[in-house]
């Protein structure tokens, strides 16, 4: 570098400084306003070419601080292709979605580059601050407060604003070396759930591995499982208790016959969840039941604990239907108990025409997939529900 440039380079900054100063000095906001408290290392354009009636009224306004429109609405007047792409995608960050931009930016100037409030570790752990709470050793990336590598700060097409697929995300930085692939067996790694097994931010395992492990996998005798057929008499050779299960009237063999069909459900290395259950026991039934799943969400009326399915249902077999616990009577005065002395005649004394089988609680009441009616009714309270069965009066 020559006299010249480095001259210049050490001045450079100083006539950007006065040139913003001078800018601030010739607006009549700043008469009242201090310059200073607008002076930052990123300045917002506006602010830095003195227009601050692109966002204010300098009169009067609806909204707090003479804003000429409330949250979001404000920035997509400059921002408009941002919110078009934004609000494109299936996942939309809880800040976005509610317009709560100035939960992450600063409105004038900010010592951070995209206008941040704070650096984006720091930024991020004010909202999700339970991450690290959590006991253990950091990924590197947590560690470094470098959410971006791994996440989207405004929307994406993929479950917690994954820039990638799970696999694609981790071996952008774990390259699929052989050291890797030793580790697995030698096996192929693209399209693998790395979560599945692996904590993303924190753990108190060895290879950030999820807290519930399978005791061979625990112990590092893989070959215990890997040696063998892949069929469900792997699982059954230890876990020779679900074969009872299996064997009761109604249960889910139909799908544990497929070839290994527990992997639909567990994982067989680990998991967060107890019984190596691959999501929390609601979502994990979701990936065949997601019908029942799809009528919830568009119901008035949802039982309060309907999508934790083990509250009601056996996991793998049970002489009831529906592979309920209980039969539907006593499963429900579980919780329900004051509604034990039933007004309508129920049981054996009174069978349902439509169906011909005894009256109980879900002749009456959907307590899995949602009404449209209070009380999770099948029809409405005043008659719709009586003339499912009394149609003649």
């Amino acid at each position: 570098m020559n006299y010249r440039s480095w001259i210049m380079s050490l001045l450079l900054p100083a006539l950007v400084l006065v040139s913003v100063s001078n800018s601030f000095a010739a607006s009549p906001c700043f008469q009242c306003h201090d310059p200073a408290l607008f002076n930052g290392k990123v300045t917002h354009a506006p602010v830095a070419k003195n227009k601050c009636d692109q966002c204010h009224n300098p009169h009067l306004a609806k909204f707090d601080g003479l804003l000429l429109k409330q949250g979001s609405q404000l920035c997509f007047q400059c921002h408009d292709t941002f919110e078009a792409n934004v609000f494109s995608k299936k996942v939309v960050h809880q800040p976005v979605a509610e317009g709560q931009c100035s939960a992450c930016h600063e409105p004038h100037a900010s010592a951070t580059s995209g206008l941040l409030k704070r650096s984006m570790s720091e930024l991020c752990l004010t909202c999700h601050n339970d991450i690290d709470e959590q006991p253990g050793k950091s990924h590197a990336p947590f560690a470094k407060g470098q959410c971006a590598t791994c996440h989207l700060p405004h929307s994406g097409d993929r479950r917690a604003l994954l820039k990638a697929d799970n696999s694609a995300v981790c071996l952008s930085c774990h390259q699929s070396s052989p050291a890797l692939r030793r580790q697995h067996l030698n096996r192929s790694l693209d399209g693998v759930d790395c979560l599945e097994c692996h904590q993303p931010h924190k753990s108190q395992q060895v290879s950030l591995l999820r807290e519930n492990l399978h005791q061979p996998f625990a112990e590092g005798k893989c070959q215990s499982c890997h040696s063998r057929n892949n069929d469900l008499s792997l699982c059954l050779s230890c876990h020779e208790e679900i074969l009872t299960s299996f064997n009761h009237q109604f249960s889910h063999r139909v799908v544990g016959s497929q070839t290994n069909g527990c992997f639909n459900c567990h994982s067989p290395h680990a998991s967060r969840q107890q019984g190596l259950i691959k999501q929390a026991p609601g979502q994990a039934c979701r990936q065949c039941h997601e019908g029942k799943f799809e009528r919830r969400a568009t119901s008035l009326y949802v039982h309060p604990d309907a999508n934790n399915c083990v509250t009601c249902h056996q996991l793998h077999g049970s002489d009831l239907p529906a592979m309920r616990k209980k039969d539907n009577d006593s499963a429900c005065v579980d919780c329900h108990e004051r509604h034990s002395n039933f007004s309508h005649p129920m049981g054996d004394k009174a069978l349902d025409p439509r169906n011909g089988q005894p009256m109980n609680c879900i002749s009456c009441h959907d307590p899995c997939n949602g009404t449209m009616f209070k009380y999770n009714l099948r029809g409405t309270s005043d008659k719709g529900l009586c003339i499912l069965c009394h149609a003649g009066y």
